[in-house]
């Protein structure tokens, strides 16, 4: 078989194989950022109001793939070095990694801060309080305190077993996100519940309850829900709290 001209002139040009890498590199990249975001996966990391950036990103990398892989065929003296295997990484972890959002097991790193308050609400905390969530209820408590005490409540967290809080109880929490996971705080109350600390960690339960004390091992007072239902619950779609 005869080839043409035109395929005799490509086979013959030297294989650039930094070229080829590099394409596999950001259109992989670009293909990742599609994927958990339509998995529903991407709000794990960042706050959706980022969103759109993030697929403009993903189109852009796509776009200079392409214009990677067209050079395929052109001479180059540049060769695949450790920048390359830098890059290969980040993308390697996102694909073997299963995406989780943050829970107790990060927080067990980071300790949570008792009355934490990570975020300034820009609004005040008014309405019914059944229907606030954990970080409505750790501003609210920030502003008004004990003349919350008694007030209905009704929360959806993750379990976080801390040993300050002693038997028969854990803390219901969720981590508030500004920006990204990187900057993440967590939230919470602790829960006053028969056998609460033989809940397994990271476990999403519903508690239904009324705000009250409880005294910690160490002596100090501090807001707590007195529980009437502890129930589990699936994650929420959105785990996160989004001031």
């Amino acid at each position: 078989m005869t080839l043409l001209p035109s395929t005799k002139t490509r086979l013959s040009r030297p294989f650039n194989v930094t070229a080829l890498i590099e394409a596999i590199l950001m259109s992989g990249t670009a293909a990742l950022l599609v994927v958990k975001w339509q998995y529903g996966t991407l709000a794990y990391y960042i706050h959706p109001r980022y969103t759109v950036l993030v697929l403009l990103a993903a189109l852009v990398l796509f776009l200079m793939g392409g214009v990677r892989l067209h050079d395929m065929f052109t001479p180059s003296n540049r060769r695949p070095g450790g920048l390359h295997l830098l890059l290969a990484l980040p993308l390697l972890l996102g694909v073997v990694v299963p995406a989780q959002p943050l829970g107790a097991t990060t927080l067990a790193g980071r300790g949570l801060e008792l009355n934490n308050t990570p975020i300034p609400w820009q609004q005040p905390i008014e309405g019914d309080p059944t229907t606030w969530n954990l970080l409505q209820w750790s501003m609210a408590l920030a502003v008004r305190g004990e003349a919350l005490q008694g007030e209905p409540i009704d929360v959806v967290g993750f379990v976080f077993q801390d040993e300050r809080i002693g038997h028969d109880a854990f803390f219901v929490g969720r981590y508030v996100i500004t920006c990204c996971a990187a900057d993440g705080s967590a939230t919470g109350l602790p829960v006053q519940w028969p056998n609460g600390e033989t809940l397994p960690v990271d476990t999403w339960v519903q508690v239904q309850g009324t705000l009250t004390k409880m005294t910690m091992v160490n002596g100090i007072t501090i807001p707590a829900i007195a529980a009437t239902s502890v129930e589990p619950v699936a994650q929420p779609e959105s785990p996160y709290l989004f001031p």
